[in-house]
């Protein structure tokens, strides 16, 4: 009797314990899900600030990093190659940041493209992950586009602190990087906290100072070597409310970092074409205005249709509406821009090489852009100008520049021994303190006599 039950007991039994196990299974499988980014596998936002939380405060007196990780300018490789790309490279970057596997070294998602990972001091090597992280630049197969991943790293000092301050602090540090792609890795100063606020201020405010007007197009007049105007380029500033006059240097690193400056230029290449407009009525027809035109602008408008829209919307002429391009952004990236460019000066626009001589100088850039006027940065001016040297280069880029055919602008002059050195060496235009700061639409067309 007892063999004849105890058969479907032991099955019983065993049913049980499968049940038990599968619900078991079951209930992390849940937990996993939730506390679990789906397509890097680390830790979620929430999960992660908890996780590092209970570390931290287990063993507060261990020294630790909180290191976060940030794709710049990730959302336009997402646009520029696809969102599967863009998963590919954040599922390798999560690889990539698991290399590092030490006791009570986790990692997480954040957001987006920021990533997180709590680490003893002894353990992070940045070395290491500077190299880890190069890798990243070598997924999209694209020689115009390069991915960089900087990264940010606090020394927790205050065990107390919630995880995501220790991770705000650790993001300050990757912001002071700005668009320094030479540098990987910086540290968190209690000095960024500042930054951080003008930051966020900044950021809060832009959308409703551009629907009030509160950005000016300034001009900053530029005089032949004859003395005479011929034209002016257009500086923004900002008049706040509550704060008064604004400098670009107040705002516009800010706005280019997050994204936001090609709103910025449109609104200043409106206020020059409708200046323009404004002018050719009144009969002034001999005048030029210089616009800015930020790298990003290349990714995020259609530069050809944005100006040419702007020439017919206010029947000017494209001669007089200059194009100012860096130097340094015609570098980084020849192959986008030429097309562009050259349909812009078949238009009939004017196209400037701006801050010629504040970086690495490209000769095989001049080779092989046909532009109109070459700017040269004041750099060149400071303090030097008295050397041979110095002049001795100023003179053969102005030389240069004029073989191909270029216009030559010096920005910078400051004083009357620039002007008589940079007229003999050939200069065309000058533009500088020597002969006014930029001032207001109405203070110039005052000043000369263009009522």
């Amino acid at each position: 009797m007892d063999s004849i039950y105890s058969v479907p007991l032991m099955v019983i039994l065993v049913l049980l314990i499968a049940a038990l196990i599968a619900e078991v299974v079951r209930v992390k499988k849940e937990q996993f899900i939730v506390s679990h980014d789906k397509l890097t596998g680390l830790y979620n936002r929430e999960s992660f600030f908890k996780k590092a939380e209970e570390i931290i405060r287990k063993n507060p007196q261990k020294k630790r990093y909180m290191v976060c990780t940030n794709i710049k300018n990730f959302k336009l490789a997402n646009d520029l190659f696809g969102k599967e790309m863009g998963d590919r490279v954040l599922a390798d970057q999560a690889k990539l940041l698991t290399l590092a596997q030490y006791d009570d070294c986790i990692h997480g998602r954040i957001a987006g493209d920021k990533f997180a990972m709590l680490i003893a001091k002894e353990d992070f090597n940045p070395r290491l992950a500077a190299q880890n992280t190069s890798k990243l630049q070598y997924l999209i197969n694209d020689t115009n586009y390069k991915l960089h991943l900087a990264i940010g790293a606090y020394e927790i000092t205050d065990p107390g602190e919630s995880a995501q301050v220790m991770c705000d602090k650790a993001n300050m540090a990757i912001e002071s990087m700005q668009d320094d792609y030479s540098q990987v890795v910086a540290y968190y100063d209690e000095k960024m906290l500042g930054g951080l606020v003008q930051e966020k201020n900044v950021l809060s405010e832009f959308d409703h100072a551009l629907e009030a007007d509160q950005f000016q197009m300034y001009l900053q007049p530029q005089i032949t070597n004859t003395g005479k105007l011929s034209g002016a380029e257009a500086i923004v500033r900002w008049h706040h409310p509550s704060r008064g006059i604004l400098m670009p240097a107040d705002f516009i690193e800010i706005i280019e970092r997050r994204g936001y400056i090609y709103r910025l230029d449109r609104c200043m290449w409106e206020q020059a074409a409708a200046k323009l407009s404004d002018w050719k009525k009144r009969g002034i027809n001999d005048l030029s205005i210089s616009v800015n035109v930020s790298t990003k602008d290349f990714y995020y408008i259609d530069l050809y249709k944005a100006f040419t829209g702007l020439v017919e919307k206010y029947a000017i002429d494209p001669s007089r509406f200059n194009i100012e391009i860096t130097e340094t952004a015609l570098i980084g990236d020849m192959g986008r821009y030429l097309s562009v460019i050259k349909r812009l000066r078949e238009y009939g626009f004017h196209i400037e090489i701006d801050d010629f001589g504040s970086g690495y100088s490209s000769l095989n850039m001049l080779k092989d852009m046909e532009v109109d006027i070459l700017k040269i940065d004041m750099a060149f001016l400071e303090e030097t100008i008295t050397t041979e040297r110095t002049r001795i280069i100023l003179r053969s880029v102005i030389a240069m520049a004029k073989e191909l055919g270029m216009e030559v602008i010096t920005e910078g002059v400051r004083n009357a021994e620039h002007v008589a050195f940079l007229t003999e060496a050939g200069c065309d235009i000058f533009q500088g303190f020597y002969f006014d700061r930029p001032i207001s639409v109405a203070e110039f067309e005052t000043q000369y006599g263009l009522q």
